[in-house]
């Protein structure tokens, strides 16, 4: 069920995500105006990853692998959208966007969409509103990171490929949080992701 799920949205957003970020511009310029900023930045980045990120041409796509978690509690989205579309919608880039389930963790088809990658953007949400719904939810995403950098770094055709975290992180946890992910070579932080918050985290990374 989560993978046919998974499927059908990245299917869903990378045939119609740059076809909608038109006529979505003045909502995205609204949700912007309206949310809280977060603080994102960079914690550790190799120069050669950065300048990988942020050399992606036209025609390379970015894989974005996104948890299903609950909205932020400041949204102003529609409760039925997820919360990660906006995300996809301000990368700079072609998206492939496929959401992950906690429980299931790192499947077939998450793997498939890795070998057509420009870039891996691997999303890890673990802000107190989430924690409150499931406990267990940094170490289920944290692990789910873990084996997809892994799974990449074993990939030869993979070698030349960024894999950035971003750590979405509030709280008494957030210092435990980052050093939790301490082997992660790229990890970006902020503290909220609300469509604002993604759009800074979004320059932070791309430099625009």
């Amino acid at each position: 069920m989560g993978e046919r799920k998974a499927r059908t949205l990245s299917k869903s957003h990378s045939a119609h995500a740059r076809k909608m970020t038109a006529p979505g511009a003045s909502n995205l310029t609204a949700l912007l105006q309206s949310a809280s900023t977060g603080s994102a930045t960079f914690v550790r980045c190799p120069s050669a990853t950065l300048g990988q990120l942020r050399g992606l041409n036209e025609a390379e796509w970015i894989t974005l692998f996104t948890p299903f978690v609950p909205h932020p509690p400041s949204t102003v989205l529609a409760r039925n959208m997820d919360p990660f579309e906006p995300l996809g919608r301000l990368l700079p880039r072609q998206v492939r966007h496929i959401p992950y389930r906690m429980d299931h963790g790192m499947t077939d088809t998450h793997v498939d969409f890795l070998h057509s990658s420009g870039a891996i953007l691997v999303v890890v949400c673990s802000t107190e509103n989430v924690l409150s719904h499931d406990p267990k939810a940094f170490e289920e995403q944290r692990q789910f990171a873990q084996d997809i950098s892994r799974k990449a770094s074993q990939d030869k055709s993979l070698a030349n490929v960024p894999v950035i975290i971003l750590l979405i992180t509030n709280g008494s946890g957030r210092q435990a949080h980052e050093e939790g992910l301490k082997d992660a070579p790229a990890l970006v932080t902020c503290n909220n992701y609300t469509t604002a918050a993604l759009a800074n985290a979004v320059k932070v990374m791309f430099g625009n």
